[in-house]
């Protein structure tokens, strides 16, 4: 790519006066799968062909961002998705422990990173950006129903722009143990690297975020009624992040 996003490390300050991040251990439960990949990530050879087949990408496959996590002894892989011109969301065990991170658009342009940070409540993350991004994705106000169709979207494999289809599932346990609420359970397929990704529905609007998997066709996402109300909460992100990105306790 060219150049690569300035480097966040825990501790950074977020904006209006809050603090981002999280700490604690790497959840260690054997059958759980955070989707973010722990090996080194390829270089970015895809840019001038997507450069080039901008125009036929849709607003919500321009809001999402490849995520690569230089820190912790290793090169992990993510991916986001915009939620303002300056601001996107990904997970926080992607971020975790990052002594740099790279963000790229879809069409292979490199963003600057500014701060990010982590909510305490689930597997979260929003990063700010000096650059503005392409496109933003809509956020629903309500948790989709059981059996409503859900499209993935994002990097797997740190490879190029991919989307996946599936449907809701149901609600359940949290698998990796962050958060005490129910997370949207869904069958889209996704591989190592999607962690971050966008749960779209029908009419383009985000209903949740991908970060974990338990086998195929059982994917966890964090439902965008979680998500909204820790964007309106500041309160809900503390100011560390490890590796791994899991709450203390």
């Amino acid at each position: 790519g060219r150049g690569a996003g300035r480097g966040w490390s825990p501790g950074v300050g977020a904006r209006g006066g809050g603090g981002w991040g999280g700490a604690g251990p790497q959840p260690s439960q054997a059958a759980v799968t955070p989707s973010a990949g722990a090996a080194p990530a390829p270089a970015v050879t895809w840019n001038a062909a997507a450069a080039g087949r901008v125009q036929g990408f849709s607003e919500f496959e321009r809001a999402a961002l490849r995520v690569r996590n230089i820190g912790c002894g290793t090169v992990a892989t993510g991916s986001g998705f915009a939620i303002s011109d300056h601001a996107f969301i990904t997970n926080r065990h992607v971020v975790g422990g990052a002594n740099l991170l790279q963000v790229s658009t879809f069409d292979g342009h490199d963003v600057e990173v500014t701060t990010a940070g982590a909510a305490v409540t689930a597997d979260l993350a929003i990063v700010w950006t000096t650059q503005s991004l392409p496109a933003t994705v809509r956020l629903a106000q309500s948790n989709p129903a059981i059996g409503a169709p859900v499209t993935a979207v994002g990097f797997p494999l740190g490879g190029p722009l991919t989307t996946s289809h599936g449907k809701v599932l149901g609600y359940a346990k949290d698998p990796v143990g962050w958060s005490s609420k129910p997370m949207l359970l869904n069958d889209a397929p996704i591989e190592h690297g999607s962690s971050g990704s966008a749960l779209l529905n029908d009419d383009g609007e985000l209903v949740g975020v991908v970060y974990a998997g338990t086998g195929p066709g059982s994917y966890y996402a964090v439902p965008v009624e979680i998500l909204n109300s820790i964007l309106q909460d500041p309160d809900s992100y503390s100011q560390s992040a490890p590796c791994g990105g899991a709450p203390a306790g």
